[in-house]
Order: C-alpha cells, then sequence, then structure tokens
C-alpha cells in the first residue's frame, strides 16, 4: 500500500505540471496584455508609430519574460519531482528489503497465478528460487478439501476489494509434504488490475509444540488423576489451585470439597503452623531456586474426622519464562510407616528397659570393635558412663593385652557367624581382676552391617565359692575312700575270724555256714574295694565288679571239683545302694549253682550274661547241671540264701524268674538301673 501510495504521489505531481504551467502562463498573459496595453496607450497615444514600436517592444518583452518565468518554473518543477523520484527509490528499495527478507512468506498474486514471491516464500514451499513459484496457480499449492475455502477467500480479496483476516491454512509444498501456515490477505493493485498480498507465516512447529504439548498435558492430568499420591498446586498466595481425584481415597473429600477447604481446615492447627512456616521461611530466603526440595510430615483431616499423617514433597512452579507461580506438593500416606515407627519406638523402648533391668554386663560392638550399646551393668563395670563408653574400643578401658584377647574373640565371632562362649579376665576400675564368662553372637541388620551382641556374667565369686567347693569335696572324697578303705578291713577281719572259727568246727554242715557267710562278707567288702579303688565313690562298674566276685566265690566253693564259667557282661555303673543287694544276689545264686546244681558232678560249667536294656538290667545265672527239683519255688525254699534273693530282688524292685531242663538250671533277674526318685 506504501509502495502504491509512493507511485501515485509521484504521478500526480508529474500529471498537475502541465496544468500548472498553462495556467500560470495564461494568468501572466492576460494581465501583461491588460497592463502593457494601458501603459503604451497612455505613454505613446499621440505618436502612432512609437505605439506600433512599443507593441513590438512588448511583444518580445513578453516572450522573454514568459520564457524566463517558464525556465524558472520548469527548473523548480524538475528539482521537486527529481527529489520525489530519489525518494520514490530510497522507499522501493527499503520496503523490496522489508519485504525480500521478511520472517514470513510474503505472496503477489492476480486471482489466478502468483506474480511475485519472496525469499522466505521460496523457503516455506522447499523451491530453488522464486521463479519456480512465478506463474504457477495459487490453487496448485492448496489440497483439494481446501480448495473451495481458499477460492472464496481470493474472491473475496480479487471482487470485493476486501482484506482476509489470520486463518490457519495447510498448503502443499513442492516436495508434496504439508505445511501449516497462519495466512492473511488484502487488496493490491497490481499494474491498475486487482490483485492480492498474501502472507504466510510458518506456523508447523508451533502446532507440534501444541500437540506435545497438549499429549503432555494429558499424559500428565492423567498421570496425576490416577496417582495413589495426594498431588496439589499451591498459588503464590499459598491457596490451592488444584487437588488429585486421590484426595477422595485419602480424606474422603471430593475434589471440589477439598479446593474449596482452607489450610486451617485441611490441616491440624501443629501441622498447617509447621506448613505455613516452612513457606515463610522459603520466600525470606530469597529468590526461589527452580532445584529446591522441601520435605515435611504433615497430619491432615479427613472426612469423618479421623486424621491421617502423610510426607509431602513441595517443589517450586515456574513458567516457560522462568517466573515463579507457585508450589507444587506430592503427598504420600505414611499412617501405616508412622504406626510402625511408633511401634518400633516403643519396642525400643522396651528393649531398653528389658537389657537395663539384666542384671548382667550386655553390649553391642560394631564390625570394627566399638561399642554402639551398653547398659547400665557394664557402665558400673567398667566405672564410665554410656556417653563416655559408646564409640569407644576394650583397649580404652582395659590393659592393652587383656583387650587384645577380647577383639580376637570378637573377630572369630564376625569371620564364622557361630556363638561363641569364652572365659575372660578383666581388670576392673578398681584394679581388681575379674573372671568373666562372656557369650557372643552375630547380628546383621537389612543394611547387611554386622555387629556383635555380648553377654557378660562375673563370675569371680563362683570361681572362688567353686575352688572352695572343690577343696572341700576333696576332703570329702579323701575321708569317704578312707572310710570305704575301714569297712572293707573291717569286713574282711570278720571274714578272716568267720575262717578261724570254721576250721575250729568239726561239723561240715557248719563248716559249709561259716563259708557261705563268708562269701557274703566278701561280696559286700568286694563293693567297697571297688569304691576304693575307682574314682567314682557313688557308682560301682557291675562288669568288673561281677568279672571280680564270680572267681572268688566259686574258686571258694568247688572243692575238687572241675568249674569252668564264662562271662558276657555288659559295662554299667549303677549306685552302691543297689550294688550292694545285687552282689549278694549274684554270691547266693552262683553258690547255689555249685552246691546244688552241680552237686553230684566232678565238672560242670556256669555261665553268667548281663545287658541292659532300656534303662533294665538283666542277669542270667545258669549251669549245666541236674536242674532244678521238681516243684521249686524261691518263695518256698526256708534256706537263707534263697530267701536273700527274694528278699534282696524285691528290695531292688525287681522281678526274678527261673526254670530248668535238660541243659540245667537257670535265673532270670531283672531290675531298673536308677530308682524313680533318682
Amino acid at each position: 500500500m506504501l509502495m502504491q501510495e509512493s507511485y501515485r504521489t509521484g504521478n500526480g505531481l508529474v500529471g498537475r505540471l502541465p496544468i500548472t504551467i498553462t495556467m500560470l502562463y495564461a494568468v501572466f498573459g492576460l494581465l501583461w496584455i491588460f497592463f502593457s496595453d494601458r501603459l503604451v496607450d497612455i505613454f505613446f497615444r499621440s505618436d502612432t508609430d512609437l505605439l506600433l514600436q512599443a507593441s513590438s517592444v512588448k511583444g518580445f518583452f513578453f516572450i522573454g519574460i514568459t520564457s524566463l518565468l517558464l525556465y524558472m518554473i520548469l527548473k523548480r518543477y524538475a528539482a521537486v519531482i527529481g527529489f520525489k523520484e530519489m525518494e520514490l527509490r530510497q522507499s522501493e528499495e527499503r520496503y523490496r528489503l522489508v519485504v525480500e527478507f521478511a520472517p514470513d512468506a510474503i505472496f503477489i498474486h492476480d486471482g489466478i497465478r502468483f506474480v511475485y514471491a519472496n525469499t522466505e516464500a521460496v523457503k516455506l514451499f522447499g523451491a530453488q528460487s522464486p521463479d519456480a513459484l512465478v506463474g504457477r496457480d495459487v490453487l496448485d499449492f492448496v489440497p483439494e478439501d481446501c480448495r473451495p475455502s481458499v477460492a472464496e477467500r481470493i474472491r473475496q480479496n480479487i471482487v470485493h476489494n476486501l482484506p482476509v483476516q489470520l486463518r490457519e491454512q495447510v498448503y502443499l509444498r513442492l516436495d508434496g509434504g504439508k505445511i501449516e501456515v497462519e495466512v492473511s490477505a488484502v487488496p493490491f493493485l497490481l499494474n491498475g488490475s486487482p490483485g492480492a498480498l498474501a502472507f504466510l507465516r510458518d506456523v508447523g512447529p508451533r502446532k507440534a509444540a501444541e500437540r506435545k504439548l497438549r499429549e503432555s498435558e494429558t499424559k500428565y492430568r492423567l498421570l496425576a488423576d490416577n496417582a495413589s499420591d495426594l498431588i496439589s498446586l499451591f498459588d503464590v498466595e499459598q491457596r490451592l489451585t488444584y487437588m488429585s481425584p486421590s484426595v477422595t481415597r485419602l480424606l474422603g473429600f471430593s475434589v471440589a470439597q477439598a479446593l474449596s477447604r482452607s489450610i486451617d481446615e485441611t490441616l491440624t492447627p501443629e501441622s498447617a503452623s509447621r506448613l505455613l512456616q516452612a513457606l515463610q521461611d522459603i520466600n525470606e530466603s530469597g529468590p526461589i531456586d527452580r532445584n529446591f526440595l522441601h520435605t515435611i510430615e504433615l497430619e491432615m483431616y479427613c472426612k469423618d474426622g479421623s486424621t491421617v499423617w502423610v510426607e509431602s514433597m513441595m517443589r517450586g512452579l515456574f513458567d516457560s519464562t522462568g517466573q515463579f507461580r507457585g508450589y507444587i506438593s506430592v503427598s504420600r500416606d505414611i499412617s501405616e510407616r508412622r504406626r510402625a515407627e511408633e511401634e518400633l519406638r516403643l519396642s525400643r523402648q522396651f528393649n531398653m528397659l528389658i537389657l537395663e533391668a539384666i542384671p548382667d554386663p550386655v553390649f553391642v560392638k560394631d564390625s570394627s570393635h566399638r561399642f554402639v550399646l551398653v547398659n547400665d551393668a557394664l557402665c558400673a563395670m567398667l566405672g564410665q558412663p554410656a556417653d563416655a563408653i559408646i564409640g569407644k574400643r576394650d583397649e580404652d578401658f582395659v590393659p592393652r593385652e587383656e583387650a587384645a584377647v577380647f577383639v580376637e574373640r570378637d573377630s572369630l565371632v564376625l569371620e564364622t557367624g557361630q556363638a561363641d562362649l569364652f572365659e575372660e579376665c578383666l581388670t576392673d576400675a578398681q584394679g581388681q581382676v575379674r573372671t568373666l564368662v562372656t557369650r557372643k553372637g552375630l547380628f546383621i541388620d537389612p543394611r547387611g552391617s554386622r555387629y556383635i551382641v555380648g553377654v557378660i556374667r562375673d563370675v569371680s565369686e563362683d570361681k572362688a565359692k567353686e575352688r572352695q567347693l572343690r577343696d572341700s569335696l576333696l576332703e570329702k572324697e579323701v575321708l569317704l575312700k578312707e572310710v570305704h578303705h575301714r569297712v572293707k578291713n573291717n569286713l574282711q577281719i570278720i571274714s578272716s575270724l568267720l575262717f578261724l572259727q570254721k576250721d575250729a568246727i568239726s561239723d561240715p554242715g557248719v563248716q559249709d555256714i561259716f563259708e557261705e557267710s563268708r562269701n557274703r562278707i566278701a561280696s559286700m567288702a568286694l563293693i567297697h574295694e571297688e569304691l576304693y579303688r575307682s574314682g567314682d565313690l557313688a557308682r560301682v562298674d557291675l562288669k568288673e565288679y561281677v568279672e571280680r566276685l564270680a572267681p572268688k566265690v566259686v574258686q571258694s566253693l568247688r572243692g575238687y571239683k572241675s568249674i569252668g564259667f564264662s562271662l558276657n557282661l555288659a559295662q554299667c555303673r549303677v549306685s552302691v545302694d543297689k550294688a550292694i543287694p545285687f552282689g549278694l544276689i549274684i554270691n547266693e545264686l552262683l553258690t547255689n549253682a555249685v552246691k546244688h546244681g552241680l552237686a553230684d558232678r566232678d565238672a560242670g560249667n556256669i555261665r553268667v550274661t548281663m545287658v541292659w536294656e532300656e534303662a533294665t538290667i538283666r542277669v542270667v545265672v545258669e549251669d549245666d547241671g541236674a536242674g532244678l527239683p521238681e516243684g521249686f519255688h524261691p518263695d518256698a525254699v526256708k534256706t537263707l540264701g534263697m530267701q536273700l534273693v527274694v528278699q534282696l530282688t524285691r528290695q531292688l524292685r525287681g522281678s526274678l524268674t527261673f526254670g530248668s531242663g535238660a541243659q540245667g538250671s537257670v535265673f532270670r533277674l531283672s531290675f531298673p538301673k536308677d530308682d524313680p526318685a533318682d
């Protein structure tokens, strides 16, 4: 339009120039004729020749003056026209540069074809030069479905001489690709004919960015709307502007209800105060950093009046220009975690109470052998408060030699993971050496850190009492051995007296009675001898006892007979209370086998078998003699020997069975190894 105006201005000046000159020439000629005739008539009226000459001179003057005046006018107008032409050329150059290098594509068309395209238009449509576009139909660059609307807009420019408002349109590049542009057009005279000046701006990148932004907003909106965490937005005045739908699940309010509530209505007073104070501190600390992150735990009201604890992470919200626009908060329900932490706190408190109530020193060390936990008992033993012990090592409290032993045992637990029970010596705060029994175990926490847990028992007094008891026991053991020795000697003296008395008696029956009594005394004396010889003064080894008793009994009674015997005995130890009756029973059964079972024979065999099965001792005494008489029963026999066997069996809480056959007689004795009271 400005170029057209410049053209119209120059053409107007040139078009008015002949009229102006003609008008000036006519006015000047009329004035000259009027005034020159008046003057000639006044001065030369009386002289006709002078009047003619004056008229001729007047004509020459008129021609000269008008020629000079015409020259001056033409020169002035030539200067004006030259100046205007220079301004026009400069203006044309400026507008050409503006159009040529404009950031938008600019076209001029006559309603059908392009007649001009600037550099940006060439780039926009993918052409090599403007010639590739000039002369082409405008509608060739419009998709089929858009051509009717574009044709209507061209008609408004060309036919109705109306400008077309800015709108978005799809055009085709020379390579067939589509481009999205904003286009507007104004009427434009093209060599006197109607045309249009069109402006196109490539909005493809912006539209793509908008689509990505919409997609991103859709995704983030979908994420926010379906997130289990509560997402909230605050403006710079700390007013809620958005809450995700998860507020209904967390608090029971709808989104609209939650947005209508103030911070004081949403949070408990203490939490609201802490939140506002935190926001105030952030605002007063200066410009808000884009990377700042503030975490705070808050207690929120639910719709039913209960409360829920959340952990909120807050960030600043900034626009694309970096301007601070508010806060975004992501809140996660930590009620279960808070309950677990409270339970853990109570559990730790309970454990600490238990730990402090334990009278024995208890400690926990890390893998560097530093104390991390001690109870009051350990503090008392080391003579230091807990604060002075935590973080220290053993060598800070005890001599280096003792500390080296502690570290060695600690390392053993750390390396093997096996519990360790060890007796150690410790020099306490008073300089006294104490004997300690320490049990250490390995604890590995969820992070994989290894700790030594130890419990110490001070056994110094127990050791002293143990020494006293051991010394006392040793004394009693010596005395008891001496008693057994004296009892054995006394029984042997009695046996010797009976032997001497037997020799003074001529009656063989009485001699046999004395011999049986001597054997009974010998069986009891042998018990005391076994106790005296063995290290165990409370129990007798029956195997060893029978191996020594049987040969003595058989040898004392066989006389001239050839009697062999075999022993198959299991190892078994019983108390003295059971060993003495057992010995007497075995003595009587062996005596019975020699005197009665093999009475009419010059040779025979006796077998003794002893086994230990399920806490029961079973003994079998058998011979290969004539067997038991018909109708034999121990209870019916009035002899002292059998009566002793029956009574002593009852004393042992045992049972006695018997029988006879082609192979002789057999007696089976069974009794419990230990009494139930034992």
